[in-house]
């Protein structure tokens, strides 16, 4: 899809006279009278933008000011997201601040950037990098609220999971730790590679450098039948980070939620065929800066993908009384993806609250890096991400949000939702259109879970025929297998000789099947 673009990239190399200014004022009102075919916007808000530009093409006056000059590279700054004014304290160990405003910090560097830097009031730190600025004149029709509902996406909402939502994330949050640089991440990627293959997608892993190490993104495609290079994407970070992050970061909230969302995503949606491509990503460097997130975005547009819409969730667990509501920051191009998320949302999951927001300052987590190449994104986020008292801590762990349930389900029903509507489901997966299926089958239940000794595996009333009851190890290998008549209305498996670990049920009949996440606990 061609883009409109308000900013052409402007190479700055060694020796170039260059200045960084901020300009009061929305790009949108503003950038209108600036020459901005020699301008590059590294960082933008509702209410200013800070550009780079030549230091003869700009006069400091009114509603511009020079923050630094010379030889302005932008990877020489890091723009720092404070959670409280308790973080300015901590900025000259960065480097030197050339601007500060409300929770916004830029600090010239005074060396190489700190790859850990966990301090009381610092939110979030990356390096400035520029932003192609997207119109969202050319964003497709296909981002349209729903007119009534759609069985398949009803469906598809019906079938996630808590327990495999949780289970999920407590496998993730046994690594102990999955910092980017450690073995321990290394394993997860390969733990969710292997559970995106297993569900029949074709998932590989891609690699990108931190500068003294190499990381990972783990990517999954569902093809589109009639338009496979239209891309929409579920995703969310798959590192984790914490004051002993080498060693303890446990990473439940952040984020293990959303890769638990991704991988719940991949197991529902892949029993469906979809017009459109839908990619499931698990992004790594993200707590480092969002190198693996900038690295997949930047491929993909110098590829010219056509990603039509980014749902981004990072951290949907902690809703304290009262604010139980997903907040769905937004920047220009991406306003019509997050008008379609809140009619979506309200359509298919009522019980949710969202609030959508315009704020292109929110920069904090991957959808980001699709903004800055011109892609329409959303994050999904708990509104109360900034009082979350197990945020960066070691503490993160999934028994502290226990009683926030269902809040974390129900806002990755709402991602699911939204990525299914848009992709518009057209059939079962093997099964066409119009077609009954005589001998369907659906889970209602399993307990317990996580489990011991016995499993037992309810099914909805009314089912019938023959099903296959198996369980998976995480490697893919089937442990157990045995057949029942589905009128029984349950099936127990005994589960004694099994060690403890993450297992996957699958109830099967003929084309159709379904699974489910489950832990066993010794």
């Amino acid at each position: 899809m061609l883009r409109t673009l308000f900013a052409v990239i402007l190479a700055v190399s060694t020796g170039y006279a260059s200045e960084l200014m901020v300009v009061e004022g929305s790009f949108h009102d503003e950038g209108r009278r600036l020459p901005m075919d020699d301008i590059q916007v590294v960082f933008e808000t509702a209410d200013y933008f800070v550009v780079i530009a030549p230091d003869d093409l700009l006069d400091e006056s009114s509603g511009i000011t020079v923050l630094d000059s010379g030889d302005i590279i932008p990877e020489d700054y890091l723009l720092v997201h404070l959670s409280s004014p308790a973080g300015r304290e901590h900025m000259e160990e960065l480097g030197e601040t050339v601007f500060y405003r409300e929770d916004i910090v830029i600090v010239k560097l005074l060396g190489p950037a700190p790859e850990l830097f966990i301090r009381e009031g610092v939110f979030f730190l990356q390096p400035l990098r520029v932003k192609r600025m997207g119109d969202d004149s050319d964003i497709p029709f296909l981002l349209q609220p729903p007119a009534g509902t759609d069985d398949y996406v009803s469906d598809i909402v019906a079938a996630v999971n808590e327990d495999s939502i949780k289970a999920v994330i407590q496998h993730l949050e046994d690594y102990g730790t999955r910092y980017s640089s450690t073995d321990n991440y290394d394993t997860a990627c390969d733990w969710v590679q292997a559970k995106f293959e297993y569900y029949g997608l074709d998932a590989e892993q891609q690699t990108f450098s931190m500068g003294s190490y190499n990381c990972q993104n783990v990517i999954a495609e569902l093809p589109g039948t009639t338009d496979s290079t239209k891309v929409y994407i579920i995703c969310g970070h798959l590192d984790s980070t914490s004051g002993s992050a080498p060693s303890i970061a446990p990473g439940a909230d952040d984020n293990a939620s959303g890769s638990a969302a991704v991988v719940e995503a991949a197991r529902i949606l892949t029993d469906y065929e979809f017009e459109y491509t839908i990619r499931f990503i698990c992004f790594g460097g993200e707590e480092q800066g969002l190198y693996g997130s900038s690295y997949y975005a930047s491929q993909a547009s110098s590829a010219g993908d056509d990603i039509l819409g980014v749902v981004n969730l990072d951290m949907v667990l902690y809703a304290p009384p009262g604010d139980d509501v997903m907040w769905v920051p937004y920047d220009t191009q991406s306003n019509d993806l997050a008008l379609a998320l809140e009619a979506i949302c309200d359509t298919y999951v009522p019980a949710l609250t969202v609030d959508i927001e315009y704020d292109p300052g929110a920069t904090y987590s991957d959808h980001a890096s699709f903004w800055n190449n011109g892609y329409a994104a959303v994050l999904a986020i708990e509104q109360e991400v900034w009082s979350n008292p197990f945020y960066h801590q070691t503490t993160d762990l999934l028994a502290n949000y226990l009683t926030y349930f269902p809040f974390g389900t129900n806002c990755i029903k709402g991602a699911i939702a939204t990525v299914a509507h848009l992709a518009v489901p057209t059939s079962l997966t093997g099964i066409e259109g119009g077609e009954e299926l005589s001998a369907g089958f659906y889970i209602a239940s399993i307990s317990p879970n996580p489990a011991h000794s016995k499993l037992t595996v309810d099914l909805m009333q009314g089912c019938v025929g023959n099903i296959e009851v198996s369980l998976f190890d995480v490697t893919g290998r089937r442990v157990l297998s045995s057949s029942h008549d589905a009128s029984s209305g349950s099936v127990d498996l005994l589960l004694s000789d099994l060690p403890s670990g993450v297992y996957v049920v699958r109830v099967s009949s003929g084309v159709i099947s379904q699974t489910r996440n489950i832990v066993i606990t010794r």
